[in-house]
């Protein structure tokens, strides 16, 4: 962030609170203390009124107003993007709230970018499966580490400095994605397949975002394979937006993509009966199972999930034993019943210690 871009944020940034630290805006910034008293001062210099106490922090003099912000079309998708993710984890107020607020946004964009917005948000996609946030930023099921196969202006390294506690799911390159769905740019990428750990370049043509299993998806028509495909971002190595175009109509629209995908018509409904006791250790482990709502019941917590693999599901309900019982989802039962009787084989042939 350049100089100027910081001090405009840093004023927006004062109107947000009614005192910062100093030691509060050098970390949001990621600048030293000393950088942040100039920014002050410049501030001050220009005319804004800005009070400081001893001890206490910052603060804008009373009246004081910026005129009413704009917003670019980046900042309006980044919104588009987080409601998108929300709509399965709020409840119906806050998430019309949120509607209704990002509506406000949509007014005071040009009309252009209105536009953009619109086409963009039928670019996007996300699986409601309950919760959309990964626990932390392991991925559960690839631990595999992808190491760039060369390095340039593109290329993208992940966070070092992420720490496992933040609520980040380790994606990369959506803003450069956002840009060329609205573009409907051709963009060049160095992949590193799943099944096989290997690099390769491809030119794609992008039609949408999907968000599913913890990863934003980039959909596309792949020129190399002559076929659409899926890419997950975190698979992304390098990213390039290419200067020519393609013509959209020529290609599938995400949700014909989506509906001509088998798989997302396979997830299993599961409908669960916690006790009491198991509903209370329950807990952010839901999330990992397709969890997407519950309810009270005399005899404990009713939850429902979707799930495409029902063994993956059992081997978790296996540990509150006799304390959960399965409504709906024969699937799950059989699972139990297979991994249950395997468990009291394997036990029953374990000799006694001596």
């Amino acid at each position: 962030m350049n100089r100027f871009d910081r001090i405009t944020s840093l004023l927006l940034l004062l109107q947000t609170r009614s005192v910062v630290t100093a030691r509060f805006l050098s970390d949001h910034f990621n600048v030293t203390e000393r950088t942040i008293y100039r920014d002050i001062r410049s501030l001050e210099n220009a005319g804004v009124p800005i009070g400081a106490e001893a001890g206490v922090g910052y603060f804008l003099e009373r009246g004081y107003r910026l005129p009413p912000v704009s917003f670019t079309l980046d900042e309006a998708a980044a919104l588009l993007l987080g409601e998108k993710l929300l709509v399965a984890s709020l409840d119906n107020h806050s998430l019309q709230d949120f509607k209704q607020a990002l509506n406000k946004v949509r007014a005071v964009i040009d009309t252009t970018d209105k536009d953009h917005l619109s086409s963009f948000d039928e670019d996007i996609e996300v699986l409601p499966t309950g919760s959309h946030f990964p626990i932390d930023n392991a991925d559960r099921h690839d631990q595999t580490t992808i190491s760039p196969a060369g390095t340039g202006q593109h290329s993208q390294q992940q966070d070092a400095g992420s720490s496992a506690g933040t609520m980040h799911s380790g994606d990369r390159w959506l803003r450069e994605c956002r840009s060329a769905l609205v573009q409907r740019q051709v963009v060049e990428i160095d992949y590193v397949a799943l099944s096989s750990n290997r690099h390769s370049t491809r030119e794609i043509e992008p039609i949408g975002l999907f968000y599913y299993s913890w990863h934003w998806h980039f959909i596309a028509w792949c020129r190399l394979r002559e076929a659409y495909r899926d890419f997950r971002l975190d698979r992304i190595v390098s990213f390039t937006p290419q200067p020519q175009q393609f013509t959209r109509h020529s290609r599938l629209t995400l949700q014909q993509y989506l509906s001509q995908q088998p798989g997302r018509d396979e997830l299993l409904e599961v409908e669960l009966l916690f006790g009491p006791e198991a509903a209370r250790f329950v807990g952010e482990q839901r999330y990992m199972f397709g969890f997407v709502d519950e309810q009270r019941r005399p005899g404990g917590v009713k939850m429902r999930f979707l799930t495409h693999v029902p063994e993956y599901m059992a081997r978790w309900l296996l540990q509150y034993t006799d304390d959960v019982e399965v409504i709906s989802g024969d699937p799950i039962k059989l699972a139990l019943e297979q991994f249950s009787q395997q468990l009291a084989t394997h036990w029953n042939n374990k000799s006694p210690p001596s």
